[in-house]
């Protein structure tokens, strides 16, 4: 609060009212103690007419506040309580006694009440009231320059400290309250993601939703894509030939509700129609990492096709181009092979864009139960990612062996690398080696965590294979594939990855 400074707006909700409605009853006592005491004692003032108006306005201001405290009648109130000064300090000749201490009680209550917050007309006309005997006096007493002095202190210390204590509590109240909705909408969309198998099971769950449920998870997604609990973590993809890290992706990560995956809260970003809005927050905080990232290395991002189509995305990765000297150059961004395979043409309109800023392409979560190697090649990617189902054992199934060392070659011969992820094991991490994949990601060699995690490149690299895949590194902004073709349509329900 500030007697002297700008004014702020006057905060509303049912706790404040119930403050004003406390100082309206501390109010209603001092009017009435004032005009009782006016009316016993005459001489307690030198003005007692103007000493009862005063009190009496503050009576019945306090009253009305009392019996409806709103909103609307506040500044009416400040104004009518500062005018009381007026009449009973301002005409009372720099008389300091029991009069202007009970009017300083009846300010001070309100100010505590406001929350430290004093409306501007109420400020000018209590600064005035103050300042009057001392114009009409033509001088200023001794007593009456410490009561003035003293009333500006007590209302500034008084103010600051109330408005500094209800900083705390409404920060205290929001933090329970985004840990409360965060716990039960994250136990929403664990309870929903455990019927995901099934759309009926799934359609079933959301309509069982109470309106408090559906409530706190609306609330929970809107703080999440807000910004609020969302952090970003970054897995290393490593050249298993040189041991170095080659890439890091961004990962998206949702507080710490106990039993709840980033693939919950996407499924019951699904349910309440805010998908998009989550994968555009996600790609926001990501991109933020893009200047920041170990010299050398790239930084994947992921979106689903649909969303990346969408103009808001696309402006997020031009306004990310607009900040850089080099635009989008060390940038991967990842889209699943089944929302691409589900996105049709307006997806190459939106992956130019990102191509010609320098941007690199690559097509995740291969392998997974979706088939389209015409569209794969037609976005011209510069990495296939593997997805994990596939390298799983691969070390003691020789069916895997050959599919992925089928694929090994397929991308050198379109011209892209084979990134392969989920390996958790040294077998399967040298079953890989041996058959010519360069670049893999997993807990095997390195865990998500705050940018940027170190990895050991001696371990990496591993025993030497002669038939390892050899040459300089890959540069993905030089791959040049032929013109892309069109897509064909598909009605398949487009899941990206977090």
């Amino acid at each position: 609060m500030s007697i002297l400074g700008a004014s702020r707006p006057i905060e509303s909700g049912g706790h404040i009212l119930r403050a004003r409605r406390t100082a309206a009853t501390t109010r209603v006592a001092v009017g009435a103690a004032g005009v009782l005491l006016v009316l016993a004692w005459p001489s307690l003032s030198e003005n007692r007419l103007l000493c009862v108006i005063g009190f009496a306005t503050i009576l019945a201001s306090a009253a009305v506040q009392l019996a409806a405290p709103r909103l609307t009648l506040l500044s009416l109130e400040e104004s009518l309580s500062a005018s009381a000064g007026v009449m009973i300090v301002g005409f009372g000749g720099q008389r300091v006694g029991v009069l202007s201490l009970l009017w300083l009680v009846a300010i001070a209550s309100g100010v505590l009440a406001r929350g430290g917050r004093v409306h501007w007309i109420g400020r000018a006309v209590m600064l005035c009231g103050l300042l009057l005997p001392v114009v009409l006096d033509g001088g200023l007493s001794a007593p009456y320059a410490a009561f003035v002095l003293g009333t500006i202190a007590l209302l500034l210390t008084a103010g600051r400290l109330t408005s500094e204590l209800n900083a705390l509590l409404r920060q205290a109240r929001l933090q329970a309250d985004s840990a409360e909705t965060l716990l039960l909408a994250g136990d929403i969309a664990a309870r929903m993601a455990e019927h995901a198998a099934t759309g009926a099971e799934a359609a079933a769950e959301a309509a069982a939703m109470s309106e408090e449920e559906l409530a706190a998870a609306r609330l929970a997604l809107a703080r999440l894509i807000e910004g609020e609990g969302l952090t970003i973590v970054v897995q290393p993809i490593v050249d298993i030939g040189t041991g170095e890290v080659h890439a890091y992706e961004a990962l998206a990560r949702f507080g710490e509700t106990p039993g709840t995956t980033p693939l919950h809260w996407f499924a019951l970003a699904d349910r309440l129609g805010g998908r998009a809005a989550l994968e555009r927050a996600c790609l926001r905080e990501a991109l933020a990492l893009l200047d920041r990232r170990p010299p050398g290395t790239s930084l994947s991002v992921n979106v689903s096709a649909p969303v990346l189509a969408e103009a808001q995305t696309r402006r997020l990765f031009e306004q990310a181009a607009e900040r850089r000297d080099d635009g989008l150059r060390g940038l991967i961004v990842e889209i699943t092979e089944e929302t691409l395979v589900a996105g049709g043409g307006e997806l190459e309109v939106a992956i130019g864009p990102l191509l010609e800023r320098g941007a690199a392409l690559a097509v995740d979560d291969m392998g997974a139960g979706y088939s389209g190697l015409r569209q794969i090649t037609a976005v011209r990617p510069a990495y296939l990612k593997l997805d994990r189902s596939l390298a799983t054992g691969i070390d003691s199934d020789a069916e895997r062996r050959a599919l992925v060392s089928a694929l090994v070659g397929y991308a050198r011969q379109v011209g892209c690398e084979l990134v392969v992820e989920g390996i958790e094991t040294t077998a399967e991490l040298e079953a890989l080696r041996g058959i010519g994949v360069k670049l893999v990601q997993g807990f095997r060699l390195g865990r998500p965590g705050e940018p940027w995690p170190r990895i050991d490149a001696a371990d990496a690299r591993g025993p030497a294979h002669e038939d390892a895949a050899a040459g300089e590194p890959f540069d993905p902004s030089s791959w040049k594939a032929p013109p892309a073709r069109g897509h064909e349509r598909s009605s398949r329900v487009p899941t990206g990855r977090p």
